[in-house]
Protein backbone atom coordinates (compact mmCIF):
# COMPACT_ATOMS: atom_id res chain seq x y z
CA UNK A 1 0.00 0.00 0.00
CA UNK A 2 2.84 2.35 0.89
CA UNK A 3 4.65 1.61 -2.35
CA UNK A 4 1.51 2.27 -4.36
CA UNK A 5 1.11 5.61 -2.63
CA UNK A 6 4.71 6.58 -3.35
CA UNK A 7 4.42 5.47 -6.97
CA UNK A 8 1.25 7.46 -7.43
CA UNK A 9 2.88 10.53 -5.95
CA UNK A 10 5.89 10.09 -8.21
CA UNK A 11 3.72 9.68 -11.28
CA UNK A 12 1.77 12.80 -10.42
CA UNK A 13 5.00 14.75 -9.96
CA UNK A 14 6.38 13.50 -13.28
CA UNK A 15 3.30 14.09 -15.40
CA UNK A 16 1.35 16.89 -13.80
CA UNK A 17 3.17 20.10 -13.01
CA UNK A 18 0.59 22.60 -11.88
CA UNK A 19 -2.23 23.27 -9.46
CA UNK A 20 -3.42 19.64 -9.41
CA UNK A 21 -0.25 18.32 -7.75
CA UNK A 22 1.17 21.52 -6.29
CA UNK A 23 0.35 22.41 -2.75
CA UNK A 24 -1.75 25.48 -2.18
CA UNK A 25 0.64 28.39 -1.72
CA UNK A 26 -2.18 30.71 -0.69
CA UNK A 27 -1.46 33.00 -3.66
CA UNK A 28 -4.33 33.60 -6.05
CA UNK A 29 -3.90 34.36 -9.74
CA UNK A 30 -3.40 38.11 -10.23
CA UNK A 31 -6.49 40.00 -11.36
CA UNK A 32 -4.35 42.76 -12.87
CA UNK A 33 -1.73 42.16 -15.57
CA UNK A 34 0.73 44.61 -17.09
CA UNK A 35 2.06 45.06 -20.58
CA UNK A 36 4.62 47.39 -22.14
CA UNK A 37 2.99 48.71 -25.30
CA UNK A 38 6.08 50.62 -26.42
CA UNK A 39 8.26 47.49 -26.17
CA UNK A 40 5.66 45.45 -28.05
CA UNK A 41 5.66 47.99 -30.89
CA UNK A 42 9.46 47.98 -30.91
CA UNK A 43 10.10 44.22 -30.69
CA UNK A 44 7.28 42.45 -32.57
CA UNK A 45 7.69 41.73 -36.28
CA UNK A 46 4.57 43.77 -37.05
CA UNK A 47 5.70 46.75 -35.00
CA UNK A 48 9.19 46.58 -36.52
CA UNK A 49 7.71 46.63 -40.01
CA UNK A 50 5.61 49.69 -39.24
CA UNK A 51 8.58 51.40 -37.60
CA UNK A 52 10.78 50.59 -40.59
CA UNK A 53 8.25 52.20 -42.94
CA UNK A 54 8.14 55.28 -40.71
CA UNK A 55 11.94 55.48 -40.62
CA UNK A 56 12.11 55.25 -44.41
CA UNK A 57 9.56 58.03 -44.83
CA UNK A 58 11.39 60.15 -42.25
CA UNK A 59 14.74 59.65 -44.01
CA UNK A 60 13.22 60.58 -47.35
CA UNK A 61 11.78 63.78 -45.88
CA UNK A 62 15.12 64.70 -44.29
CA UNK A 63 16.90 64.15 -47.60
CA UNK A 64 14.27 66.22 -49.43
CA UNK A 65 14.65 69.06 -46.93
CA UNK A 66 18.42 68.98 -47.40
CA UNK A 67 18.10 69.20 -51.18
CA UNK A 68 15.65 72.09 -50.93
CA UNK A 69 17.88 73.89 -48.44
CA UNK A 70 20.88 73.51 -50.73
CA UNK A 71 18.92 74.83 -53.70
CA UNK A 72 17.63 77.85 -51.79
CA UNK A 73 21.08 78.72 -50.50
CA UNK A 74 22.46 78.61 -54.04
CA UNK A 75 19.58 80.78 -55.28
CA UNK A 76 20.13 83.27 -52.47
CA UNK A 77 23.84 83.49 -53.25
CA UNK A 78 23.10 84.14 -56.90
CA UNK A 79 20.57 86.81 -56.01
CA UNK A 80 23.07 88.50 -53.69
CA UNK A 81 25.69 88.51 -56.45
CA UNK A 82 23.25 90.32 -58.79
CA UNK A 83 22.55 93.06 -56.30
CA UNK A 84 25.48 95.25 -57.35
CA UNK A 85 24.32 95.32 -60.98
CA UNK A 86 20.62 95.92 -60.40
CA UNK A 87 18.45 98.86 -59.60
CA UNK A 88 17.38 98.86 -55.94
CA UNK A 89 13.68 98.62 -56.82
CA UNK A 90 14.24 95.72 -59.21
CA UNK A 91 16.39 93.90 -56.66
CA UNK A 92 13.77 94.47 -53.96
CA UNK A 93 11.12 92.86 -56.18
CA UNK A 94 13.33 89.81 -56.69
CA UNK A 95 14.17 89.63 -53.00
CA UNK A 96 10.50 89.84 -51.99
CA UNK A 97 9.62 87.11 -54.48
CA UNK A 98 12.41 84.93 -53.09
CA UNK A 99 11.26 85.50 -49.50
CA UNK A 100 7.71 84.56 -50.47
CA UNK A 101 8.99 81.41 -52.17
CA UNK A 102 10.97 80.43 -49.06
CA UNK A 103 7.90 80.99 -46.86
CA UNK A 104 5.72 78.79 -49.07
CA UNK A 105 8.30 76.02 -49.21
CA UNK A 106 8.78 76.11 -45.44
CA UNK A 107 5.02 75.82 -44.92
CA UNK A 108 4.86 72.85 -47.32
CA UNK A 109 7.71 71.01 -45.60
CA UNK A 110 6.32 71.67 -42.13
CA UNK A 111 2.99 70.26 -43.31
CA UNK A 112 4.82 67.10 -44.45
CA UNK A 113 6.46 66.82 -41.03
CA UNK A 114 3.08 67.05 -39.30
CA UNK A 115 1.67 64.48 -41.73
CA UNK A 116 4.50 62.10 -40.81
CA UNK A 117 3.75 62.61 -37.11
CA UNK A 118 0.09 61.77 -37.72
CA UNK A 119 1.17 58.70 -39.66
CA UNK A 120 3.14 57.51 -36.65
CA UNK A 121 0.07 57.95 -34.46
CA UNK A 122 -2.08 56.02 -36.95
CA UNK A 123 0.55 53.26 -37.12
CA UNK A 124 0.37 52.79 -33.36
CA UNK A 125 -3.43 52.78 -33.49
CA UNK A 126 -3.45 50.12 -36.24
CA UNK A 127 -0.96 48.07 -34.22
CA UNK A 128 -2.99 48.29 -31.00
CA UNK A 129 -6.17 47.35 -32.84
CA UNK A 130 -4.54 44.35 -34.53
CA UNK A 131 -3.04 42.88 -31.34
CA UNK A 132 -6.22 43.47 -29.33
CA UNK A 133 -7.60 39.93 -29.72
CA UNK A 134 -4.25 38.44 -28.66
CA UNK A 135 -4.12 40.61 -25.54
CA UNK A 136 -7.70 39.68 -24.67
CA UNK A 137 -6.90 36.00 -25.10
CA UNK A 138 -3.99 36.23 -22.64
CA UNK A 139 -6.16 38.23 -20.25
CA UNK A 140 -8.85 35.55 -20.21
CA UNK A 141 -6.37 32.67 -19.94
CA UNK A 142 -4.77 34.22 -16.88
CA UNK A 143 -8.15 34.84 -15.28
CA UNK A 144 -7.38 38.55 -14.97
CA UNK A 145 -9.82 41.39 -15.44
CA UNK A 146 -7.53 44.32 -16.25
CA UNK A 147 -4.35 44.96 -18.23
CA UNK A 148 -2.39 48.14 -17.50
CA UNK A 149 0.57 49.70 -19.26
CA UNK A 150 3.61 48.73 -17.19
CA UNK A 151 5.21 52.12 -17.82
CA UNK A 152 2.57 53.65 -15.54
CA UNK A 153 3.23 51.13 -12.74
CA UNK A 154 5.67 52.06 -10.00
CA UNK A 155 6.21 48.54 -8.65
CA UNK A 156 4.83 45.09 -9.45
CA UNK A 157 5.84 41.45 -9.15
CA UNK A 158 7.44 39.97 -12.25
CA UNK A 159 4.78 37.38 -13.06
CA UNK A 160 2.06 39.97 -13.75
CA UNK A 161 3.89 41.30 -16.82
CA UNK A 162 2.79 39.44 -19.96
CA UNK A 163 4.64 41.51 -22.56
CA UNK A 164 6.85 38.62 -23.71
CA UNK A 165 3.88 36.24 -23.86
CA UNK A 166 1.91 38.64 -26.04
CA UNK A 167 4.94 39.40 -28.22
CA UNK A 168 5.51 35.72 -29.00
CA UNK A 169 1.85 35.17 -29.88
CA UNK A 170 1.62 38.31 -32.01
CA UNK A 171 4.67 37.19 -33.99
CA UNK A 172 3.20 33.70 -34.42
CA UNK A 173 -0.28 34.91 -35.44
CA UNK A 174 0.31 38.19 -37.29
CA UNK A 175 3.93 37.95 -38.41
CA UNK A 176 4.86 41.33 -39.90
CA UNK A 177 1.21 42.28 -40.37
CA UNK A 178 0.90 41.10 -43.94
CA UNK A 179 -1.64 43.25 -45.75
CA UNK A 180 -2.51 45.37 -42.71
CA UNK A 181 -1.78 48.92 -43.78
CA UNK A 182 -1.87 52.36 -42.21
CA UNK A 183 -4.79 54.49 -43.50
CA UNK A 184 -3.97 57.42 -45.73
CA UNK A 185 -3.55 60.82 -44.14
CA UNK A 186 -6.50 63.19 -43.95
CA UNK A 187 -6.46 66.93 -44.54
CA UNK A 188 -5.40 68.87 -41.46
CA UNK A 189 -8.48 71.05 -41.52
CA UNK A 190 -10.86 68.11 -41.93
CA UNK A 191 -12.83 67.35 -38.76
CA UNK A 192 -11.63 64.13 -37.16
CA UNK A 193 -13.68 62.29 -34.58
CA UNK A 194 -11.53 59.63 -32.96
CA UNK A 195 -12.16 57.60 -29.86
CA UNK A 196 -9.07 55.99 -28.40
CA UNK A 197 -9.93 52.48 -27.21
CA UNK A 198 -6.88 50.53 -25.97
CA UNK A 199 -6.56 47.11 -27.57
CA UNK A 200 -9.77 47.47 -29.60
CA UNK A 201 -10.63 44.56 -31.82
CA UNK A 202 -10.84 46.73 -34.92
CA UNK A 203 -14.27 45.45 -35.79
CA UNK A 204 -16.23 47.78 -38.11
CA UNK A 205 -18.81 50.00 -36.48
CA UNK A 206 -22.26 50.03 -38.06
CA UNK A 207 -23.17 53.43 -39.43
CA UNK A 208 -26.40 54.97 -38.29
CA UNK A 209 -28.84 55.63 -41.09
CA UNK A 210 -31.06 58.65 -41.05
CA UNK A 211 -34.78 57.89 -40.77
CA UNK A 212 -36.69 58.23 -44.03
CA UNK A 213 -38.78 61.36 -44.25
Amino acid sequence: MLRAGVAAAGLCGAVLVGPVCAQDTGRAAPSVLTINQERLFRTTLFGQRLQSELNTARSELIAENARIQEGLEAEEAELTAQRETMEPAAFRDLADAFDEKVTEIRAEQEAKTRSLQRRQERSQQVFSSAIGPVVREVLEERGASVILDSRAILLAVADVDVTDVVRARVDAILGDGGTLAVPADEAEDAPQETEEIPFSTGEPVEEETAPAE
